[in-house]
């Protein structure tokens, strides 16, 4: 089997390298251009075939020559998969009642090819809702109360998921195969350029020579190094076999290190430009440009990392964590010199996205344009050792990191289709909007809570589609405004990652600084507690998400500040100086006031009043206390 593992491992490179540039090319209209009619399910299909392919000649040669003839069949299959649907849709879109086996027969390939990829990729959680919602399509008709279906013929069923442009190829893979791909080749090969040593440099002069700056320096590598990759786990992976192992030797607990690192990655999903596959599914339910999506997300963005930042600062003064005198930090003027490729692409791509209104995906394909061609430039000139075949190298990578998320979305898609046409998502909504008895707080709670549950088993992409789908609509038609409720089940469908007794970031973390796996997610669940409240904010304070007026939207992101440092230093008992018992008790209460919707209770005044208080408690206890910390030492290199 040796020869067929290496025939089918360079059939799995070469179409991992395949996929990003059928992307690329879709994305920049070459075939319209060429005067070709061709459908974009039709590419997605073929994209899928080729993900699908790439999933199954992974195990060729890896278990044995049973499991790896029956791989090998599966990688045929799933590429011929997609040329024949390719070939075929046109006919199969419009008619498909005029061909019942041959689209029963599809969808039955699909079905079983997605569900074995899905499977091997993120385990059975995604697999299992999926065949639910293939039971309840076919025996919904059994289903007591108001989630009762209609149940449809297993035919029907097949040939729908098979054809219908509302199913498998519909916008969750579309959305997928043409944006989170070019996005995810994006930051594969901006990290190839150097864009990690940047990321990284860039964070030693941020986070300053402060205390516990060792964890700054990881609360700002992660956070600029998962605002490309959009992956907590791999986030954590990446940066935290440097920062981890640095956030030891300063003096932290490895359970502490391994926290921070978690909570830092996890937030690269929520900080802007990239912010991973659920947002540009987030854009496209909504139908709003992904311009409005990132600037909903700057704020509660800032409030996340500085509310982390903050915590670092208090827990380095309150355990004497000094300032690591072993960190060769370069000066800014070096950095941004050796840096200014990955600087430059940046500002290309923001510039194009915020200046010239253009589409997040066309934008991504420039900067990866100027991006290749200084790359290739500097290898020709002797400069770099980042040539052609390196290039290739990172692009079958990032490639093959795309295909998992295309098959999570291709389940999203089958899931998405099937609640729409059995009506269970309409019933769903009802059966929420009862149950919580048109009580929004209560309704926030459950739909929090869900998409936690739901995290457990599966990415932040599968909750979110799931979510927006099922809850969103029901918070909707109770009065909470579009974006707000996609951002919030988009903000709980993350918090899985940090939250016990699965937070997949938080064990990955604990892998590397060799704590306790639940010691590691308990201390993510403290560190990361303000993501909790913060989709509550959305809710009843739309300034955090730049609704309303200027002057709101300032007074929100103040008060919020003030509330994350005050709750902060009470949960921690340690500021500039130790909290008495009494001290953190108050400081934990108004700052959770400060966060609370008071107007929703009492006239706006009960809410600036509580809010002005609070800000006077801090101002003045950082003025009484300006001088009374202690020096901070520096830790040595050990």
């Amino acid at each position: 089997m040796h020869r067929p593992s290496l025939l089918f491992g360079a059939l799995g490179t070469f179409l991992a390298i395949a996929v990003p540039l059928m992307a690329v090319i879709w994305v920049l209209a070459v075939p319209q251009r060429l005067g070709l009619l061709i459908y974009p399910e039709q590419v997605a299909a073929l994209m899928l075939g080729a993900a699908l392919s790439v999933v199954y000649c992974r195990g060729v040669g890896e278990n044995g020559p049973v499991r790896s003839l029956i791989d090998a069949m599966l990688a045929l299959s799933s590429l011929a998969l997609g040329i024949y649907v390719y070939v075929r849709f046109p006919v199969l879109s419009e008619g498909a009642h005029l061909y019942p086996v041959e689209g029963m027969v599809l969808g039955i390939v699909v079905t079983l090819l997605v569900l074995e990829g899905l499977r091997r990729v993120v385990g059975w959680t995604l697999v299992i809702i999926t065949l639910a919602m293939f039971a309840y399509a076919l025996w919904g008709n059994y289903v007591p109360g108001p989630l009762r279906g209609r149940g449809m013929a297993f035919e029907q069923v097949m040939r729908f998921v098979g054809t219908d442009s509302a199913a498998v190829w519909g916008p969750a893979l579309q959305i997928a195969a043409f944006v989170v791909v070019v996005f995810v080749l994006f930051g594969g090969l901006l990290l190839a350029v150097g864009g990690g040593d940047f990321f990284t440099q860039l964070a030693m002069r941020v986070a300053g020579r402060g205390p516990g700056n060792t964890a700054k320096i990881a609360v700002v590598a992660s956070g600029l190094f998962g605002s490309i990759s959009g992956s907590a786990v791999s986030n954590v992976m990446s940066t935290g076999v440097m920062t981890i192992p640095m956030m030891k030797r300063a003096g932290f607990r490895s359970d502490q290190a391994g926290a921070i690192e978690a909570v830092a990655s996890t937030g690269g999903q929520l900080a802007p430009p990239v912010m991973g596959a659920a947002a540009f599914l987030m854009a496209e339910l909504l139908q709003v440009s992904y311009r409005s999506i990132l600037a909903a997300a700057v704020l509660p963005a800032l409030l996340y990392y500085l509310s982390l930042y903050a915590q670092i600062h208090f827990i380095a003064r309150r355990d004497g964590h000094g300032v690591a005198d072993f960190l060769d930090a370069e000066t800014m003027g070096t950095v941004l010199k050796k840096g200014w490729l990955p600087l430059a692409t940046f500002i290309v791509l923001i510039g194009s996205i915020f200046t010239w209104n253009t589409p997040a995906e066309v934008a991504a394909i420039w900067a990866l344009g100027l991006l290749v061609a200084v790359a290739l430039i500097s290898w020709a000139m002797g400069r770099t050792s980042l040539g052609p075949r390196e290039m290739l190298k990172s692009i079958a990578t990032t490639g093959g990191q795309t295909c998992d998320v295309i098959l999570i979305c291709a389940a999203a898609g089958i899931i998405i289709g099937l609640l729409s046409a059995t009506g269970l998502g309409f019933s769903l909504s009802f059966f929420l909007i009862g149950f919580g008895g048109h009580n929004l707080f209560g309704l926030l709670l459950m739909t929090g809570a869900v998409g936690i549950v739901l995290g457990l088993g599966l990415p932040t992409t599968g909750v979110y589609l799931l979510l927006a789908t099922m809850a969103a609509p029901a918070l909707v038609q109770i009065g909470v405004p579009q974006l707000a409720a996609h951002m919030f089940v988009f903000y709980y469908g993350m918090l899985s990652m940090i939250t016990p007794p699965i937070a997949l970031a938080a064990f990955a973390a604990a892998s590397i600084s060799g704590a306790s796996q639940i010691a590691t997610g308990w201390q993510a669940f403290r560190f990361g507690w303000i993501a909790y409240l913060l989709p509550f904010l959305f809710i009843y304070k739309p300034g955090i998400l730049m609704e309303g007026s200027f002057l709101e939207i300032a007074y929100v992101f103040a008060s919020a500040v003030v509330a994350l440092l005050l709750i902060s230093a009470g949960m921690i008992g340690h500021a500039t100086t130790r909290l008495s018992l009494p001290l953190r008790l108050a400081f934990a209460a108004i700052g959770l006031a400060m966060i609370a919707p008071l107007r929703q209770f009492g006239p706006p005044a009960l809410e600036f009043g509580v809010s002005a208080c609070g800000a006077a408690l801090l101002i003045s206890y950082f003025a009484l206390t300006r001088h009374a910390g202690k020096p901070v030492a520096t830790a040595s290199a050990k």
